[in-house]
């Protein structure tokens, strides 16, 4: 339980997903679609294992099976939801805005 949940708090796919948002300027859409689909998250895991060498052929970078296994725990589903909303929160307080955006 204990490595699990240091795992979950280490995992080096979180970042970039949340950095990934933040770029597109999705976080509360992503907020949104990761709190519909919280319920549904191990089967889309499933899903994944099952299209992988599909998405190899498209999606060069190795790591579908690691966004696979990511997926299939709810709790890293919560602690990625937790820290786009806490990202969210810290940009809505300091007013940033991303660059290259007029607004």
């Amino acid at each position: 339980m204990v490595k699990e949940l240091a795992q979950t708090q280490d995992n080096p796919l979180i970042e970039p997903l949340v950095e990934q948002a933040r770029r597109l300027r999705l976080m509360l859409p992503a907020i949104l679609v990761l709190e519909i689909a919280r319920p549904f998250s191990f089967i889309a895991s499933q899903g994944l294992y099952l299209f992988e060498p599909l998405l190899r052929f498209f999606y060069q970078e190795p790591r579908v099976g690691d966004y696979a296994e990511f997926f299939a725990r709810r709790s890293n589903m919560d602690h990625l939801i937790t820290c786009l909303k806490q990202e969210y929160e810290s940009r809505e307080r300091t007013g940033k805005e991303t660059p290259g955006w007029k607004t």
